[in-house]
């Protein structure tokens, strides 16, 4: 499992983040961690995109997306 921590950054940021690391690790699953409800949504797409699993869950303002 691959952690993203990219609480407190702004799109596009996010978003480039999680896509280097479904690249770089591929099979695996890669769990990244946002506090704001757009980088949320716009890795919730890239995953549709991409045709993988993804899992939202928010706790406390942070949302953790669970890809693959």
């Amino acid at each position: 499992m691959v952690t993203v921590d990219a609480k407190g950054l702004f799109c596009p940021e996010p978003l480039m983040m999680t896509q280097d690391a479904l690249k770089k690790n591929p099979g695996e699953q890669v769990v990244v961690e946002v506090d704001s409800a757009t980088p949320r949504d716009n890795i919730l797409r890239l995953a549709r995109r991409k045709k993988l699993n993804a899992t939202v869950d928010e706790k406390d303002g942070v949302f953790t997306i669970a890809i693959g």
